[in-house]
């Protein structure tokens, strides 16, 4: 241990010297305190003994310029003196000494306070190299995760404490201390909100890493962005605090939709041949139909039954509108998360879907029972269902007459729905099985699959907490079980459109606007409201032109996807310039195809008619609008 003698007298120098050799010290004297002042600087010292009296700059001068320098605090100061009095004694505390020692000096006394002095020094020594241990494992700290690839969060008790630069770009923060200070949880996603308090109760009580958490975070300008998000536990600046690791997933999330859309896509293009078949078939007699009806309306011919003609012409068209909205289903791209499907409707879809490839290669067999709700998007179910029962009807390709699928539907014993698709086809061969949920396996021809399909429907199952399990024999058949979480009780379906009932009574004329860019539409509309006013434009401009007036319509139907000026836009132009009609009306669209049509029909609370909609719809709706007027 490094210790200072400051003294003028030699003998004090030489006693003092001999105890501290005595105790092991390293000791340097001098004597006065400007050189020890001078070999301090050079190579500061643990402890130094220092006598009050000094020619110059006295014993306390000393120590007060000993710890007004960086690191004096670190110092074990003893004063050496032949002053007792009270205040000489307070004068030595306040000058900054750690403790003094009376002249005469007494040996043993001289031993015990320099071994109370090692003791703190030693104290002193393991401080200061536990805090250059921790600047230098924070330095790390900072080194490694501000070079990170992925944005770093240090938080205690809510509160953050640290922000790497990643994450400030990730969520577009100028700097660190716009969220130095903030609570962690204002950066989630509200709807997100209850798994991040879960997992934070779940992390606390474990103290370990924990898994990783799919979370939706909020950039500084609102916008939604998905991260992974995985918790462990570290000491930042002296506390405990919370790391939490978010990696961005926008790019695999947009490959994953992007491989989905590519599945869903190969199949309805696989399905294609069987959907034109199912179509034509109708579409020969609608077509038919609508012939005789002209040649028989040309030629008058009381023979023809020309109610019979329409009336056949009006189901087959309503076949191919079934056809049309059950692929339309498949197809859609939305991926909301928390939405309510019924099973039933979703597996009836894709069955009607898949019945012309099950048709010629198998019989299919219906066992359903009663299941509930399930959350799950309709389209990601549909591709579920589409994928499995694709899979069965191509594994019984050459399995003949006796070829037989059989979809079962019940509610297993923890409440779930489970839904099993089965064949007899000639079943998995071992040594794949364990390789039919990988990407892009598959054991079809090339033009046949993409190797992608049970892939998808893997991860659609275990993301929304469910199970998928395969039971296989050779030669007697494959069966795939997909269970799936109850929705929540209380959980409301998704509506695509609002509807009103029909309202009975005595006519009542009313005032009627059509809006379509498609002018048969607007005809068609006028034709099936004979005895209401109907007045009919073609196009956005037109409407808004026509509408900037005081003209009261008691109902505006309305096209959502329009060139130039869309519905939307005629919607929010009279939104402003005459917010009272606002309710009058009720949209008719064919698809929304762009996210804002998508996000405009999920917000708005009027009546919406999907294309092509049954006229007696219509007539309800004015008749109820007319009443109500």
């Amino acid at each position: 241990m490094r210790t200072l003698v400051v003294d003028d007298s030699a003998s004090m120098r030489r006693l003092l010297g001999d105890v501290l050799e005595e105790r092991g010290h390293e000791s340097v004297a001098v004597d006065t305190a400007e050189r020890g002042l001078a070999a301090h600087l050079e190579h500061p010292f643990d402890i130094m003994l220092v006598d009050w009296t000094l020619p110059a700059m006295s014993g306390l001068d000393l120590c007060r310029e000993i710890r007004s320098m960086p690191g004096g605090d670190d110092v074990i100061i003893l004063v050496v003196t032949g002053r007792s009095r009270v205040e000489d004694l307070t004068a030595v505390l306040d000058a900054g000494a750690s403790d003094y020692l009376a002249k005469p000096l007494d040996p043993d006394l001289l031993r015990t306070r320099l071994m109370v002095a090692e003791s703190r020094a030693r104290e002193l020594t393991r401080r200061r190299q536990l805090e250059l241990a921790m600047r230098q494992s924070e330095n790390a700290f900072r080194s490694l995760i501000e070079s990170s690839p992925d944005g770093v969060l240090v938080y205690r008790d809510g509160t953050i404490h640290y922000a790497n630069p990643r994450l400030l770009a990730y969520l577009d923060y100028p700097d660190e201390d716009a969220l130095l200070g903030t609570l962690a949880e204002d950066l989630v996603y509200a709807e997100d909100l209850p798994l991040w308090r879960e997992r934070a109760e779940s992390f606390t009580a474990r103290g370990e890493a924990a898994l990783p958490t799919e979370l939706r975070l909020l950039r500084r300008d609102g916008a939604v962005v998905t991260a992974e998000a995985i918790s462990m536990p570290v000491v930042y600046r002296g506390e405990p605090c919370t790391l939490k690791t978010l990696r961005d997933l926008t790019e695999r999330k947009e490959m994953q939709a992007h491989l989905v859309m590519t599945d869903r896509m190969a199949s309805v293009g696989t399905l294609a041949a069987g959907v034109a078949h199912e179509l034509n078939n109708p579409l020969a007699y609608v077509v038919g139909n609508l012939e005789l009806m002209k040649e028989a309306l040309g030629a008058s011919d009381p023979e023809t039954d020309l109610l019979a003609l329409a009336t056949e012409a009006a189901q087959g068209a309503e076949r191919m509108r079934h056809i049309i909205r059950d692929l339309e289903t498949f197809s859609k791209s939305d991926d909301e998360r928390g939405a309510v499907t019924e099973v039933l409707p979703a597996l009836k879809s894709s069955i009607s879907i898949c019945a012309n490839e099950i048709r010629h290669r198998a019989h299919l067999t219906r066992e359903l029972g009663d299941v509930p709700d399930v959350t799950v998007s309709e389209s990601r179910l549909g591709q579920i269902f589409v994928a499995l029962l694709m899979n069965a009807a191509q594994a019984l390709e050459s399995r003949g007459s006796g070829a037989e699928i059989i979809v079962r539907t019940s509610t297993d014993d923890q409440g779930w729905a489970q839904i099993e698709v089965e064949d007899n086809g000639p079943g998995i061969p071992s040594e794949v099985m364990g390789r039919i949920f990988d990407p892009f396996f598959t054991t079809k021809a090339q033009d046949v699959g993409t190797g992608l399909g049970l892939s998808i429907c893997h991860n659609i199952v275990t993301a929304a907490k469910g199970r998928i399990q395969v039971d296989t024999q050779p030669e007697r058949g494959t069966c795939f079980r997909v269970s799936l979480p109850a929705a929540p009780s209380g959980a409301k379906r998704p509506s695509s459109s609002h509807r009103l009932r029909a309202t009975h009574g005595a006519f009542v004329s009313a005032r009627v606007l059509v809006i379509d860019d498609e002018p048969l539409v607007g005809r068609s509309i006028k034709r099936a409201l004979k005895g209401h006013q109907v007045e009919v434009v073609t196009g956005g401009a037109a409407a808004v032109a026509l509408l900037a007036g005081e003209q009261h319509f008691d109902v505006i139907f309305c096209d959502l996807m329009m060139p130039n000026v869309s519905g939307m836009d005629v919607f929010e132009r009279v939104s402003r310039t005459r917010p009272e009609i606002v309710s009058h009306f009720v949209f008719m669209t064919g698809g929304a195809f762009t996210a804002r049509a998508k996000r405009f029909l999920e917000d708005t609370e009027n009546e919406m008619l999907e294309k092509p909609f049954d006229l007696r719809l219509v007539r309800e709706i004015v008749h109820a609008r007319a009443v109500q007027s």
